[in-house]
């Protein structure tokens, strides 16, 4: 009989996990939203949340490998704007790191995992309250349904992680530093704007802008296949009651384009997702946080696997696949 596994979140963390030990394990994966992907999600087909992937990244290039997934390589070709309050000033940028995107959207990337979960079970709209820990373990949902099971990974952002009771509790060392520690893409707005045509490459415009002035701060070419877009990273003081307006604006100004060009525009923010973010995600940063948690000492059958818990790329893909990558090392270890 196989031992069973509670896996909290359906994102990259908890179905890559889920792919990796189901052979070996009965598990289950309770999600709180009624969607697969957690911050992985697109609206119309454009990424909403984390959408670039570098060459360095080796581990999730070998994973994209395996599932058979096309990338392509994010376009940065010509000038960028710089959006100043006496005008628009274009520069050359100085070439950066080559980042690449996905074909279809990341959400190629959660749908090509979820499909491969022959013996998984996936349960929507089950935020977890309590993790009890005796001889098994005992996970609570907010449907006060019970689950038992051998073992649990925790994929939520640690800051939400924190949130569950916990019996025994986290030490205090290990429960301050989970909410001392900034969820990735937990303070950030992102939008992205459909146009008929990708206007800015026939001008020589990379697509990159950045700006003071807002309500878009920073801004990159987010065309697709079929569609011809930009997204943008918002201020965190836009206003929100005219802000499809006021992106307009910006645009119409910047572009020198008729409102007309404009086809669509679409918007999320993450501080606003419950279960992406909690209330202290909303700061401003300033520098990249520092990631990396250590929480071996707290128990050998509760696992904490999001990317803010890796020590190596914390806060990318990257680093949710490595300590996914360790975690289920250990579990598939004949010698654990």
């Amino acid at each position: 009989m196989k031992k069973k596994i509670i896996i909290i979140g359906a994102g990259v963390s908890g179905l890559y996990l889920a792919y990796l030990l189901q052979d070996k394990y009965e598990i289950t994966i309770l999600e709180a939203r009624d969607r697969l992907g957690g911050r992985i999600c697109n609206l119309g087909g454009h990424d909403m949340g984390p959408s670039w992937i570098w060459s360095h990244h080796t581990h999730v290039l070998e994973l994209i490998k395996q599932l058979d997934l096309e990338l392509f390589r994010q376009y940065n070709k010509g000038y960028a704007l710089y959006d100043a309050k006496e005008k628009v000033e274009l520069f050359n940028p100085q070439q950066s790191v080559p980042a690449f995107r996905m074909k279809g959207s990341l959400s190629q990337l959660v749908d090509s995992l979820y499909k491969r979960l022959d013996f998984t079970k996936v349960l929507f709209s089950h935020e977890v309250v309590k993790i009890q820990e005796n001889e098994n373990i005992t996970v609570t949902s907010s449907t006060m349904e019970s689950f038992h099971s051998d073992y649990v990974i925790s994929t939520l952002a640690p800051r939400l992680g924190a949130s569950i009771q916990y019996e025994p509790a986290l030490g205090n060392e290990l429960k301050e530093k989970m909410l001392q520690t900034q969820t990735w893409m937990g303070n950030s707005m992102k939008c992205v704007i459909e146009f008929e045509t990708a206007f800015w490459r026939e001008r020589g415009l990379s697509g990159f802008m950045f700006s003071n002035l807002g309500p878009i701060g920073e801004m990159h070419d987010a065309c697709t296949q079929d569609k011809a877009a930009l997204f943008g990273f918002v201020h965190s003081s836009a206003s929100l009651e005219s802000f499809e307006e006021d992106v307009k604006k910006q645009l119409m100004r910047v572009f020198g384009i008729e409102k007309e060009e404009i086809l669509r525009v679409y918007f999320i923010d993450w501080k606003k997702e419950q279960f992406s973010s909690s209330a202290e995600d909303s700061k401003p940063l300033s520098v990249h946080p520092q990631y990396g948690i250590d929480t071996s000492r707290y128990s050998e059958k509760i696992y904490f696997s999001s990317t803010e818990f890796s020590f190596e790329e914390g806060g990318y893909l990257e680093g949710a696949i490595i300590n996914a990558q360790k975690i289920a090392q250990k579990l598939l270890s004949d010698t654990f």
